[in-house]
């Protein structure tokens, strides 16, 4: 567009010719010897402003049209890099309340051991139990305490990286919203399609196809004429004498039109011309392969999908399981009609049950992140919470 604007120029110029031209008028002429002139002025001073337009010029009317599908592009990208930030955000705040869940389940844990190990205290005080058994159950909240240490550290690193993913300094505190029920988010979508002219990454590549074939057009144009007009006015001074020579200034004006017809160039449009085309057929072959590719990532992303689903409900059904066993292990041992050997049996049990449903959920968690990333999906799943 700026080129199809008027242009408008000032030039001042300067000379000081320290040793002018001399001419030589062969004998003859005017002279039976030759004549040896000079002609000029030492000082010469030129001021002048012109104004160029450009009439015709195809090149840049194919130029002043790409400007649309440039601005989408801008747009497109811009809209790529606010996904990619939802991704990233989400996925570092899925692996911070998955820290969480597990925090909450090493606490309760470490509850209940401190709670056995005061039980067991008393009755190795009172020789009813060996001293094995009452170290068995310490060095079970030993691991415990061991596991909440590195917990700590898991937590405070993922905290990093949520800071980090949503531009906090790292010095700043950050208040997170656990999920009352994980449970909301362990779904599977209704649909299992996807559109892939709809998404970004395709429409990217489209666009740009769209542009090469603009620049392919403007090459094109290069092998046409183009037509300008301009208007120039000026006004120059000279002299023999520095100072004096400012004094007289005689201007001057002109206007006109320049036609340019390209001829030959060394075969620089041409080369130009085919590299453009090359890269506009590579495009184009490219975005076939995209497209593909684009239809595997979804198809992946669902099929993991479903099996961290499948995985989820097996482990949820063997938590609820283990639950059930390690509350009946509990009840007979505190009625005396099973070993600690039993208890602490089920109890492992159970915490493996518990850190199996907690590794599936947040797999299912990721697996629906990257579903919903290939599907194009990804602000209408987060606004859903």
């Amino acid at each position: 567009m700026a080129g199809y604007l008027p242009q408008v120029n000032t030039t001042v110029t300067f000379d000081d010719n320290l040793k002018r031209q001399v001419t030589v008028i062969p004998a003859g002429a005017f002279s039976p010897t030759e004549i040896r002139l000079q002609f000029g002025n030492q000082y010469n001073t030129n001021a002048t402003a012109q104004l160029d337009q450009v009439i015709y010029d195809k090149s840049m009317l194919v130029g002043i049209k790409a400007n649309v599908p440039n601005t989408q592009l801008s747009l497109l990208k811009k809209e790529q890099n606010q996904d990619n930030l939802i991704y990233n955000t989400v996925g570092a705040y899925y692996q911070v309340l998955i820290y969480l869940e597990q925090e909450k389940i090493i606490l309760e844990n470490e509850r209940k051991y401190r709670e056995l190990l005061g039980i067991l205290k008393l009755r190795l005080e009172k020789g009813v139990i060996k001293k094995s058994d009452y170290d068995r159950t310490q060095v079970s909240l030993n691991n415990i305490l061991s596991q909440k240490s590195l917990l700590q550290v898991n937590k405070q690193v993922a905290l990093n990286k949520l800071k980090n993913a949503i531009g906090m300094p790292l010095t700043e505190n950050i208040g997170i919203t656990n999920l009352a029920n994980y449970e909301s988010l362990a779904l599977i979508p209704e649909e299992n399609t996807v559109n892939v002219s709809s998404l970004l990454d395709y429409k990217i590549q489209n666009t740009n196809i769209l542009l090469q074939e603009f620049d392919v057009r403007r090459k094109q144009a290069a092998y046409l004429p183009t037509v300008s007009a301009y208007a120039r006015y000026g006004a120059m001074t000279f002299g023999n004498e520095f100072g004096p020579s400012f004094n007289n200034w005689i201007d001057f004006s002109s206007v006109g039109f320049k036609v340019n017809i390209p001829i030959f160039s060394g075969f620089k449009k041409n080369s130009q011309l085919k590299q453009t085309e090359i890269s506009l057929m590579n495009a184009k072959a490219n975005l076939k392969l995209s497209t593909n590719n684009l239809d595997l990532q979804f198809q992946n992303a669902n099929t993991q999908l479903q099996k961290s689903y499948s995985d989820l409900s097996n482990n949820r059904d063997n938590l609820n399981l283990a639950k059930d066993v390690f509350e009946s292990s509990t009840l007979e041992y505190q009625k005396g009609v099973s070993t600690l050997s039993d208890l602490l049996n089920a109890d492992y049990a159970y915490k493996e049950a518990q850190s199996n449903y907690v590794t599936s959920l947040l797999n299912f968690l990721s697996s629906r992140l990257d579903y919903e990333k290939s599907k194009g999906t990804l602000k209408s799943y987060i606004n859903q919470f």
